[in-house]
C-alpha cells in the first residue's frame, strides 16, 4: 500500500512549512504574561485554556509529576496575582513513558474510556462539596457544563506550551472564528471532507442530528448521549468543532462512506494506514504498522458486540471529524513523544481536523459500556490539509476549509475583530504547518515519508527547535517572499 503519489507536491508553493521560533525558558517570569492572559480570558467550556479568575476565588489547581515544576509555579503565581487562593494536587503516574510512535494511542484511549465512570464522580464530588470555586485539572475530553463549581483546563505541559501566541489571542477572535464556521457546518445538507494524504469522506447532514431550526442538536439524541452534560451535549465545543454531529444516529440513518487515511493520532505519527468506511462504520484498516495491527485487534475483538446505542454490532463507527480553530497552535519540539508532550495538542490547530472512530468519547453509552466492561474507546487519525466542501440546504457549494486553510481566517468579519487587537494579517496567520514530503516539500511522499512518518517528524523538529532560522530557509520555495503567508482573498 503506497498511498497517493503525486508527480509533484501539490502544496508546496501554497502552504510552504512553518513553524514559530523555539523558546524555553527556566525563568517564572518570563510564563506569567502568559498564565496571566489566561487568567483573564472569558471563562469557556471550549477546548483551550480560559480560566476567567475573579479576586476571592479558591482555586485547585490538579497536575502531576508529567507537567514540568516551572510550568505548575509560574500558574500557582498567576492564580495568586489574580486575588485568588490556590491549593495544587499533584498526581504521581510514575515514570513518563517515551512513545515509539503513535501505536500506543490504542491502549491509552481504551484506559481512558474505562477511566471515565471514576473521573465522572471525581467531578461529581468536587462540585457537592464546594470548597473550591475553579478547579483546573487535565487537557483533552470534555468539561462538565452546568455545575456550580466551574472546571477549566491546564494544557500547560512543558514551558514552550505555554509560551505561544496561542494562549494570548483573543477570546472574542476565537469566537469569531467558531461562529463562522459552526453556521455554516449547519446550513449544510452534505458534507465532503478530503485530503492529499488520501482520505474521502462524505456524510448526509440530516435534519435528524438536530432541531427544527437547526440551530441546537436534536433533543432527544441529546437525552440519549449526554443526560450528564447537556449543554455540552447540544452544541459545538469552541476550538473544536463538530465537523460531524458528536453522537450516532441509529441503523439506516448513518451513511458516512469513503477513506480515511493518514499518518499520525493524537499521540504521535504512525505509518501510512487506510480505513475503508460504509454506513459510518470501519469495514477494514489497512497498513498502519503496530498502529494498524492493534485496532484489527480491537475490531476482531468487538465485531460481534452490540455496544450501547450504536447503530449495528462492533466497536469501530466513524462519528468524529473535529475541526480546530486557533492559527496560533503548534506541534511541541521539546520532549516530543514523551509523557503528554504528544500530538494531541496540535488538532486544535485552526484548519486541522481529527477523525474520530470508536464509541462516542465521554457519552452516557461510553459510560455504559464501560460500565458493562466492553473496553469501549475511540481512536483517531489526524488531517493537516483537509479541503472540506458543503452541500447548503439552500442550494449551491460552500469551501469551509481549503487546503489545511480555515476560510473563516479569510473573513471581512473575522478580519475586523483581529484588526480591534493588532494586525489581522499576523493575528489569523497559521503559525505552524508541518513538513510533508511529497505533499508540501520536494521529495516522495511513501518513501521519504509515509512508510516512517516518525523517523521524519523527530528530524523536522529537531531541526526546527535547534537551527529555526535555517530551517525555515530551507523549507520556504525559492522565490517566495518573506513574510508571504498564502493569504487570498
Amino acid at each position: 500500500m503506497q498511498g497517493p503519489q503525486y508527480k509533484s507536491p501539490p502544496l508546496v508553493e501554497r502552504w510552504p512549512p512553518r513553524c514559530p521560533p523555539y523558546l524555553d525558558t527556566n525563568s517564572v517570569d518570563d510564563l506569567l504574561p502568559y498564565l496571566e492572559a489566561v487568567a483573564k480570558r472569558t471563562y469557556s467550556t471550549g477546548l483551550w485554556a480560559a480560566w476567567d479568575l475573579k479576586p476571592g476565588e479558591r482555586v485547585l489547581l490538579r497536575v502531576d509529576n508529567w507537567h514540568d515544576p516551572l510550568c505548575v509555579e509560574a500558574a500557582v503565581k498567576a492564580i495568586e496575582n489574580s486575588g485568588c487562593t490556590c491549593d495544587v494536587i499533584t498526581d504521581d503516574l510514575g515514570p513518563k513513558p517515551v512513545y515509539d510512535g503513535g501505536h500506543h494511542e490504542v491502549e491509552i484511549w481504551l484506559a481512558r474510556a474505562k477511566d471515565l465512570p471514576k473521573r465522572l464522580a471525581q467531578w461529581e464530588e468536587y462540585d457537592k462539596d464546594l470548597r473550591y470555586d475553579k478547579v483546573l485539572w487535565d487537557s483533552g475530553g470534555p468539561i462538565p457544563a452546568n455545575t456550580r463549581v466551574k472546571f477549566q483546563r491546564f494544557p500547560f505541559i512543558t514551558p514552550e506550551m505555554v509560551m505561544t501566541s496561542a494562549n494570548t489571542i483573543p477570546t472574542e477572535l476565537i469566537d469569531a472564528i467558531d461562529e463562522w464556521t459552526w453556521s455554516r457546518i449547519r446550513a449544510a445538507k452534505l458534507v465532503h471532507i478530503t485530503d492529499p494524504e488520501g482520505t474521502d469522506l462524505t456524510y448526509t447532514n440530516r435534519d435528524e442530528y438536530y432541531d427544527a431550526k437547526r440551530e441546537y442538536f436534536n433533543e432527544k439524541q441529546v437525552q440519549i448521549w449526554y443526560p450528564h452534560n447537556v449543554p455540552y451535549g447540544r452544541t459545538y465545543l469552541s476550538g473544536h468543532l463538530w465537523g460531524k454531529p458528536n453522537f450516532l444516529l441509529p441503523k439506516g440513518l448513518e451513511d458516512g462512506h469513503g477513506v480515511i487515511a493518514g499518518t499520525a493520532n493524537h499521540i504521535g505519527p504512525v505509518e501510512y494506514i487506510q480505513l475503508m468506511v460504509n454506513d459510518s462504520r470501519i469495514t477494514s484498516i489497512e497498513g498502519g504498522g503496530r498502529f494498524g495491527d492493534k485496532l484489527r485487534a480491537v475490531m476482531e475483538r468487538t465485531k460481534n458486540v452490540q455496544f450501547p446505542h450504536l447503530p449495528g454490532k462492533g466497536q469501530l463507527y466513524w462519528w468524529e471529524a473535529s475541526i480546530g480553530t486557533n492559527p496560533k497552535i503548534h506541534r511541541p519540539r521539546k520532549d516530543f513523544l514523551t509523557g503528554r508532550v504528544t500530538c494531541i495538542y496540535e488538532r486544535t490547530r485552526s484548519g486541522v481536523i481529527h477523525i474520530g472512530f470508536g464509541t462516542v468519547t465521554t457519552s452516557w453509552p461510553e459510560m455504559e459500556a464501560a460500565q458493562a466492561q466492553l473496553g469501549p474507546g475511540h481512536f483517531h487519525v489526524h488531517l493537516y490539509f483537509p479541503t472540506v466542501t458543503l452541500d447548503m440546504l439552500g442550494g449551491g457549494k460552500e469551501v469551509l476549509i481549503e487546503d489545511g486553510h480555515l476560510l473563516a481566517l479569510d473573513d471581512s468579519e473575522v478580519r475586523k475583530v483581529a484588526a480591534q487587537y493588532g494586525d489581522p494579517d499576523e493575528l489569523l496567520k497559521e503559525d505552524w504547518i508541518p513538513a510533508m514530503p511529497g505533499i508540501n516539500l520536494e521529495g516522495d511522499y511513501f518513501r521519504d515519508y509515509a512508510s516512517d512518518p516518525m523517523d521524519w517528524t523527530m528530524a523536522e523538529l529537531h531541526m526546527c527547535r535547534k537551527w529555526h532560522d535555517l530551517y525555515m530557509k530551507m523549507v520556504t520555495p525559492a522565490g517566495a517572499a518573506a513574510g508571504h503567508h498564502g493569504h487570498h482573498h
